[in-house]
Formats: structure tokens, C-alpha cells, sequence
């Protein structure tokens, strides 16, 4: 009977190489500040200007599964997993596939991990170049294996006509969703400038997937050691954004919209939707003026059809 049953891995990871952002991935006004590995005694990073990602120590650290390696040494975390990196970067789509077959898992949605970390370039222009080129390389990816591996995008929020822009054209790559963090660095999701976004995606029945990251930069500068900074700074703008999407009204504004909320588990969900219900009918009782946009009740949007939340 359990042979009937195919295992989809709904946020599978990539672990993004220098591929990623070579040609023809990444555009050629941007080839001189591509990012680079680099690292030594077993440790590896990417270089973006003068950025080391991920940084391990310090206000604003945080740890990535990405670069794997650095002169054909592993990494202590890549080490730790039995996959070839070749297969945990997709350059070898057949051995991902035996390595999926191990675990039992049909088809993989792909996501990205060092674009889960904070911001990778305060240079818009750049910052939008690196979210074309690892759509591009993506698409290519999966492209190889298409009813075995599907994909989100990913965009720039930080320009939203870009970001629109890319919704669009990664539509048209191939992709199924699109993947964003909890908070467009210290910007909520729920303000007016990105309306355009989440009509795109609307119009185009593309489905938004919230992810856990290292989105907002001052609440990731409030930490400095990895135990702290893995366990709010990392989850807690996934939280905010839940906020910002069910009381600020962007479900009502786009009934067809689909929005998941990934890699933070599920036991969240009864506490925090619990303390905003209490909230709303405080609010609505004795202090009007403080209910949200939203025109219900949060638990009914939960159960209404446009959320989803992983376990």
C-alpha cells in the first residue's frame, strides 16, 4: 500500500557553487564582482565585495550549509552529511536522484540556502544580478529532470518593479512558487509598496513560500553567538511576516493568493494565532482603533484556504 504513495520533498535545498554565479548565469557587468569561495583549516565562505558569508561569530552571525567546500576540503557541516557535493549542489542531477531514491523521495521542490542569509549586497543592481543568475541556474538544473525536480524563485524585495519583473520572468523559466524571507530587511510585508509584488504573483497563481532567514538586520545584530541567532533572528521574521499577512489585510486584497510558511515547524501556529484571536476581540470590544486591517478573525483565515504551514 505504501508503494502507492509518492514522497514529495516540498522545501528541498540547494547549496549553491561558483556555477551558480558564472556565465551564463550571472550577466557580464557583473562578472568582476561575482561571488567567490574562500576559507581555510576546514572552513569555506563566499566573498561578495568585501563580505564573508556565512559569519560565524560576532553581532549578525549565523551558519549556511553553503559553500561546501574550499580546495576540495569539506566543511565540518558538509562533511557531516552522506551526500557527494555534487549532489547537494545539483551538479549531478542523476546522483541527487539516487540519493533521493535512498530516502524514498519522488520529486524535490528546490529552494535556496545562501540566499537565506542576511542581505548579500547593499548594491541593488548587484543584489537583483544574483537573484537573475541563481533563477537562471536553477531553471537549467531542473530543467534536466523536470518531473522530478521543480523550483522557486527567488527576488529582490528590496525594488519591487525588479522583484515584479523577476516573478514574471522566472514564471516563464519554469518555476512553481516563489520564495521570500519574513521581513524585506527591516520593512514588513504588509506596506503599501509591496502590493505590486504580491498582485504579480496573485494574477500569475504563483504561490509565496515565507521562509525561515536572516532577513531583518536589527534583530540580527541584537545577537552574537550562533545558538542565540539560529533561534530568533533566524525564525522570528517568519512570525512577523504571519502578522503582517493575516492582520494587515493582504488575504482580503487577494482571495486567490497562496502563502506558506516554511521551516519554522507548526507548533507555533496555536500560540501565536491564540495570542492575535485574543488581541482582535480585546480590540473589537474596547479599543476599536487598534483592529488590524484584516476584516476577520485571524483564526478564520487560517481556515480559509490560503495558508499552508509545514511541520
Amino acid at each position: 500500500m505504501t508503494d502507492a504513495i509518492a514522497v514529495i520533498d516540498a522545501d528541498a535545498h540547494v547549496e549553491e557553487c561558483e556555477e551558480t554565479f558564472s556565465e551564463p548565469f550571472l550577466e557580464k557587468p557583473c562578472w568582476g564582482r561575482r561571488p567567490r569561495v574562500v576559507g581555510s583549516n576546514g572552513r569555506a565562505f563566499w566573498l561578495i565585495e568585501d563580505q564573508l558569508f556565512p559569519k560565524l561569530q560576532g553581532k549578525g552571525c549565523h551558519i549556511l550549509g553553503t559553500p561546501n567546500a574550499h580546495a576540495n576540503v569539506r566543511t565540518e557541516i558538509s562533511a557531516l552529511k552522506p551526500e557527494t557535493i555534487e549532489s547537494m549542489e545539483m551538479r549531478d542531477v542523476e546522483q541527487r536522484l539516487r540519493d533521493m531514491k535512498k530516502e524514498g523521495i519522488a520529486l524535490q521542490v528546490i529552494y535556496p540556502t545562501l540566499f537565506l542569509g542576511p542581505r548579500l549586497s547593499g548594491d541593488l543592481s548587484l543584489l537583483a544580478a544574483l537573484y537573475r543568475a541563481y533563477n537562471s541556474w536553477i531553471a537549467r538544473r531542473c530543467a534536466e529532470r523536470p518531473d522530478q525536480f521543480k523550483w522557486v524563485a527567488i527576488v529582490p524585495l528590496q525594488d519591487v518593479g525588479e522583484a515584479v519583473r523577476e516573478v514574471q520572468r522566472a514564471q516563464g523559466l519554469g518555476a512553481v512558487g516563489v520564495m521570500i524571507p519574513g521581513t524585506a530587511d527591516d520593512r514588513l510585508l504588509n506596506e503599501p509598496a509591496f502590493l505590486p509584488f504580491f498582485e504579480a504573483c496573485s494574477h500569475l497563481d504563483l504561490p509565496i513560500a515565507i521562509h525561515v532567514s536572516w532577513s531583518c538586520p536589527s534583530l540580527n545584530n541584537l545577537y552574537a553567538d550562533l545558538f542565540s541567532s539560529v533561534n530568533v533572528p533566524f525564525v522570528f521574521p517568519l512570525l512577523a511576516a504571519f502578522v503582517a499577512i493575516v492582520g494587515g489585510g493582504i488575504l482580503d486584497r487577494f482571495p486567490s493568493l497562496r502563502l506558506a510558511f516554511l521551516e519554522a515547524g507548526c507548533e507555533w501556529v496555536p500560540f501565536w494565532v491564540d495570542r492575535m484571536e485574543h488581541f482582535y476581540e480585546f480590540a473589537a470590544e474596547r479599543v476599536p482603533r487598534a483592529l488590524p486591517p484584516a476584516g476577520r478573525k485571524p483564526s478564520e483565515y487560517l481556515r480559509g484556504g490560503q495558508i499552508y504551514v509545514s511541520c
